[in-house]
């Protein structure tokens, strides 16, 4: 008797389609993995883009931010993305090994699976600056920002904060990408872009503190990333800081009031239009809104909306680490422990989405971690080149 005949395969546009349904990464890995049909499908470049558009690439860990060499600390069971992140451990190279000379380098800033790593220069008063992506081990060096641009600042004052920025809207592929230096002193910022389409650094904006002083003296401030947006903030200041890269300008906006100093706080995308800003104490996530309109810069005030209990992990001191990439990181330490000369407390690190306020454990270290950058991405073989 002969055998029933086979069904015909589905059309690989139907196949797309049901892939893009997935509700993420992790599930397009699992199918990706059943046969070879599947993964050719799943593989595939011009799917790839339509799939990263329509989702977020998972938090795999986070980058220890300040760092030599700036170690990738993975996500650990039980958090979802574990698996993944043994895949991108086993396949990039976050010791920068692959850098034309890879000594010296301090980790800055992470965005999309690109990292940014700066190195002080003994002749002159601007770093060296390489952005990179460690899973394909590509890099771009950055040139210097031309002295003519600089020329007019006082050297001697003057702090560099390089950091990356997302590519304009007319210029967006895979590939493309700005990074933002802000050369600070006491009294005024200069804000300066490079593309990496035109290769250029160009002056932005700048924005001084004379004469209201609104702001005490911009080198303590903490940056957060915002959609378009980046601000900058700190526990004891009652204005924040913000560049608007649509518009190139600089403005501020004031903090909701309080009777104490917060200790840890993150400006975050709180969606539905809205503004959000997180802090944490002992036991709660607190969370305050402002509409998005003008970027927040707007007399509108803040309120309250909603407290996140934090009382499954009492016991603890908690700390806001960062908010980027769509997640909120914390860590977590035991309370009673005495932080004494050559020991380290266990923290522990937690990550909050910030669309669903979902907590989940990211891992367990025996070491302090002060500053700490988010890394997203999706494992190989479903990551892109992002140089």
């Amino acid at each position: 008797m002969a055998p029933p005949p086979s069904e015909p395969p589905l059309p690989d546009d139907l196949l797309e389609d049901i892939f893009l349904r997935l509700d993420g990464g992790a599930d397009l890995a699992r199918a990706a993995a059943a046969c070879t049909a599947f993964r050719r499908i799943a593989c595939a470049r011009r799917f790839l883009r339509r799939f990263l558009s329509l989702h977020p690439p998972p938090v795999l860990g986070f980058l220890n931010i300040g760092d030599y060499g700036g170690g990738f600390l993975p996500a650990g069971p039980p958090h979802p993305s574990a698996p993944a992140a043994r895949a991108v451990v086993q396949a990039a190279d976050f010791t920068y090994s692959f850098l034309p000379e890879p000594t010296g380098w301090l980790v800055q800033d992470a965005l999309r699976g690109r990292v940014l790593l700066s190195r002080r220069k003994p002749t002159t008063i601007f770093e060296d600056i390489v952005v990179c992506d460690p899973l394909h081990r590509r890099y771009v060096e950055i040139p210097p920002i031309p002295e003519h641009l600089v020329a007019s600042m006082n050297s001697s004052e003057m702090k560099f904060e390089p950091f990356l920025a997302p590519a304009e809207q007319e210029e967006v592929d895979e590939l493309s990408f700005r990074v933002v230096c802000n050369v600070m002193s006491q009294y005024n910022i200069v804000a300066f872009i490079f593309s990496s389409v035109t290769g250029q650094w160009r002056s932005a904006t700048s924005f001084s503190l004379l004469p209201d002083r609104l702001i005490r003296d911009p080198r303590m401030l903490v940056r957060h990333h915002v959609r378009n947006c980046f601000y900058w903030a700190h526990t004891f200041a009652n204005q924040m800081l913000v560049l608007d890269l649509g518009e190139m300008k600089f403005s501020v906006v004031g903090l909701p009031p309080r009777g104490a100093p917060w200790r840890w706080l993150a400006i975050v995308d709180a969606g539905e239009a809205m503004l959000g800003l997180l802090v944490a104490d002992d036991h709660t996530l607190h969370r305050y809104c402002k509409p998005w309109r003008n970027n927040g810069v707007t007399t509108e005030e803040w309120f309250h909306d909603k407290r996140i209990p934090l009382h499954e992990f009492v016991g603890c001191y908690w700390h806001i680490v960062e908010a980027a990439e769509g997640y909120l990181l914390m860590r977590a330490e035991p309370r009673g422990l005495i932080h004494q000369s050559g020991q380290t407390r266990q923290g522990k690190f937690f990550t909050m989405t910030l669309k669903t306020l979902v907590i989940e454990r990211l891992c367990v270290l025996d070491q302090t971690i002060r500053r700490a950058q988010p890394y997203a991405s999706f494992p190989p073989p479903l990551s892109l080149p992002t140089i």
